[in-house]
């Protein structure tokens, strides 16, 4: 989550900043002098950091003890994008020259690797664990299967590419937020264009799936969360509009919360707030912006807890949120 942070309105402004008692250390992770963290993602079950590290490699600890689990990577290659599945039980990685490789856990066994055209831009795994899909840089997204190691679909390449990607909670339909700032929802295993969102005015950088599968939450460069009725295309309503530019966005599992990390559009070094949406009252809930604390990753666990992360050159903090 947040891969880019590496590289408001009046409403917000009612809602008080997190207690320090409630954005509470949960593990503090001594890193060996040579790694260095860019960014990192947490297993839903709460089970693995990984991080993406400037050695071109991805470490897994063991959250519970606080240990290196695995090192992962993809032959020297730089490492652009990391992905979970829903479970935790595959992490798939993606590299600058457009290698794919998905790992099955704890044990590390290799299920798939393939190569696309550029840069991996984003990646998706399907819930039912069958498919993965892969975003390259300004090319077309590929979807393949990962019982038989082939390719399934090939989407149309839109212009500049796409941002981002999600899976339906059925796993039959994947949803791409492109360059072209148009959304579009595609069946993952032909391809074929169910619809499209095309009055979207700025580049969208996070999808989601809401948990029933019926909406579609994008958010971007227009500073605000969508709503989209997956079914006919339509943006449905904004949530309202923050200061800073949208990067990632995360549900809770019993669909009634949405993280929004968010970063400064004219100065990436500088604290931007997490923002989680209470998605029944339209609202903002909680604004996190805990001085020293600049996030580098998060999800939402199988428990309803919110995890992130933190970092230094030393060191990897892991923080939590209580439902």
């Amino acid at each position: 989550m947040w891969r880019r942070l590496a590289v408001i309105a009046d409403m917000l402004l009612l809602v008080p900043v997190l207690a320090a008692e409630a954005l509470r250390p949960e593990k503090t992770i001594i890193l060996p002098t040579d790694v260095v963290i860019r960014f990192t993602a947490i297993s839903p079950a709460g089970t693995f950091v990984a991080g993406i590290c400037r050695d071109q490699k991805l470490r897994l600890w063991d959250v519970s003890a606080g240990s290196l689990s695995r090192t992962l990577d993809l032959g020297g290659e730089r490492l652009t994008s990391v992905r979970f599945s829903d479970d935790g039980q595959l992490v798939a990685l993606g590299g600058a020259k457009g290698g794919v490789r998905i790992w099955e856990l704890p044990s590390a066994t290799l299920k798939l690797e393939f190569t696309n055209p550029s840069e991996v831009n984003a990646l998706a795994i399907s819930r039912d664990r069958k498919l993965v899909a892969a975003a390259p840089l300004e090319e077309a997204v590929e979807v393949w299967d990962l019982s038989s190691a082939k390719q399934v679909a090939k989407m149309r390449a839109p212009f500049s590419g796409t941002s981002a990607l999600a899976f339906s909670p059925d796993s039959h339909w994947l949803a791409t937020a492109d360059g072209d700032t148009s959304i579009r929802l595609y069946d993952a295993r032909t391809g074929k264009l169910r619809n499209s969102v095309d009055d979207l005015l700025l580049e969208s950088f996070a999808i989601v799936f809401s948990t029933d599968g019926k909406y579609i939450l994008t958010g971007g460069a227009d500073k605000v969360v969508n709503l989209i009725d997956a079914s006919s295309g339509k943006v449905l309503r904004s949530l309202a509009k923050q200061d800073d530019v949208l990067l990632d966005l995360r549900q809770s599992r019993d669909g009634k919360r949405l993280v929004a990390a968010y970063v400064n559009a004219d100065d990436p070094s500088k604290a931007s707030p997490v923002v989680i949406w209470d998605l029944e009252t339209q609202s903002p809930r909680t604004r996190i912006l805990e001085p020293g604390v600049v996030p580098n990753g998060g999800e939402f666990l199988l428990d309803g807890r919110l995890l992130m992360t933190s970092g230094s050159e030393k060191e990897l903090k892991i923080w939590s949120v209580s439902p």
